[in-house]
């Protein structure tokens, strides 16, 4: 990386021009192979619930299923992404608009291009769902509320929350966050002046007061819906599983930097530091202790990623380094080399990490008759190929039978019967089987099925391959 020179006396910083420049352009790999990976069972839902009138967080379905309308194309791959793309590409500029009052430009150019580079944030902007849109929310109500927070004017704080919440339309995760901002205000308000702080305070809590009186519509609607479908009999194995999809996903170079940060801040007495460390554990503990009740996945903390690639950063802008260029350099050159160099392995040989559903169906019609029948794990994906992307209630498929413990039992009777059938099956999705299913499943294929191909993807710790299978004939 090139030597930056220090902030000229004009008040120019070189440092934060270049992390501007490189945060854009690695923002626009979002654009990159937009088409080339195949859908896979999340985005197809997408598709199909973006015309169903039971849409519990109608935004992104609606911007989706416009973009796709506008382009005339029907739902191809490019057409579904375009808008989470767009989306994730413009939270590139807003992190840094909405932390620059807060933090100054180096640290919020530097945490803008730690988003840029993450090849998590890449394949949200390249997956047909709605966590880039929330976060492009809540980042502009973030930035509006940081401001009046600084300037001690309580109803742009609270107007900003506001603003922020309103991601709920796209994902409830943005509720969350919500949360965590305005516990952390109640505790550590980030103003300079008494004055100042004193209004945070009074704006928060009168909107505490609303969202108490909200809360108990939240809980029905969203919370008992959603853990009563997603929930987890092992409240350890539940928060096991947050904390390891999360910490990969964001990376334990960022997290440890982040952790360093904090460190760094709350040794100098920064209140700004402390402010911005407590928001991140308020969130982190409030999904964690979700965790233990219903599956809490790593999308879940998305919208808090923006926060803790700023918590990352600050140290390069602490007053011992704001006018020494080598240190504060080699501190975005760590928090940064490593995301870019997983990001290379995203875009290349991890092929997206999606399953190259299209390539295996497309093996299929090429080889089947049209009587042969059709099993696969997810069936969804497969029929959406299958059928040319023409089906839009795509819950409800019937050209291509589900393998589960109840297909494979199914499958029996047409191997007695000596005709040909096709399985189509991504490998990791086995694994949700329990081990009896698993096992009735892998015996009729390798004992009644011959291996036609295997399509793999190479993706660290995931068996993403596919693999097609030929019975009876």
């Amino acid at each position: 990386m090139p030597a930056a020179p220090a902030p000229s006396s004009t008040g120019r910083d070189a440092l934060a021009d270049w992390l501007r420049v490189s945060a854009l352009v690695v923002g626009l790999v979002r654009f990159l192979k937009l088409g080339s990976w195949s859908l896979w069972l999340d985005e197809v839902y997408t598709w199909g619930d973006a015309h169903s009138a039971a849409m519990q967080n109608p935004a992104g379905y609606r911007v989706i299923r416009a973009v796709v309308e506008a382009l005339g194309e029907g739902p191809t791959e490019a057409a579904l992404r375009l808008a989470p793309a767009v989306a994730g590409f413009v939270c590139v500029p807003l992190t840094a608009w909405a932390f620059t009052p807060f933090a100054g430009r180096r640290r919020a150019w530097l945490a803008a291009l730690v988003v840029a580079s993450s090849a998590w944030q890449v394949q949200w902007s390249q997956t047909a769902r709605f966590y880039t849109m929330a976060q492009l929310v809540t980042l502009v109500g973030a930035g509006l509320a940081l401001r009046g927070a600084l300037a001690g004017r309580g109803a742009r704080w609270a107007a900003g929350l506001l603003i922020a919440a309103a991601g709920a339309l796209f994902h409830p995760l943005a509720l969350v966050l919500c949360a965590g901002l305005g516990l952390a205000a109640l505790a550590l308000p980030p103003g300079e002046l008494p004055e100042d702080r004193a209004a945070v305070r009074k704006a928060t809590f009168v909107l505490a007061l609303v969202g108490l009186a909200a809360a108990p519509v939240m809980w029905t609607r969203v919370w008992q819906r959603y853990s009563a479908s997603k929930g987890v009999e092992d409240a350890v194995a539940g928060l096991q599983h947050f904390v390891l999809a999360t910490g990969a996903s964001m990376t334990p170079g960022v997290l440890l930097l982040a952790l360093g940060g904090a460190w760094v801040g709350l040794a100098a007495r920064d209140r700004r530091a402390g402010f911005l460390a407590l928001v991140c554990s308020l969130n982190a503990a409030l999904l964690a202790l979700a965790s233990t009740r219903a599956v809490v996945t790593a999308q879940y903390a998305f919208t808090l990623f923006p926060w803790v690639a700023l918590l990352a950063s600050w140290p390069i802008g602490v007053r011992a380094l704001r006018s020494r260029g080598g240190p504060a350099l080699a501190w975005s050159g760590v928090a940064v080399l490593p995301l870019l160099a997983g990001l290379f392995l995203y875009l290349t040989v991890e092929r997206g990490q999606r399953g190259r559903w299209r390539e295996a169906v497309a093996l299929v019609e090429e080889l089947r008759d049209p009587t042969d029948l059709i099993a696969s794990t997810p069936a969804v994906v497969a029929e959406f190929y299958l059928t040319g992307a023409t089906e839009t209630d795509v819950r409800h498929g019937d050209a291509v039978l589900q393998l589960d413990q109840w297909g494979a039992r199914r499958l029996e009777p047409w191997l007695r019967s000596g005709r040909v059938g096709w399985i189509i099956v991504r490998n990791d999705y086995l694994q949700q089987m329990s081990g009896e299913q698993r096992a009735r499943v892998r015996r009729l294929m390798e004992e009644e099925c011959a291996l036609v191909r295997r399509f793999p993807v190479p993706a660290l710790g995931r068996d993403l391959s596919i693999d097609v299978w030929r019975m009876g004939g």
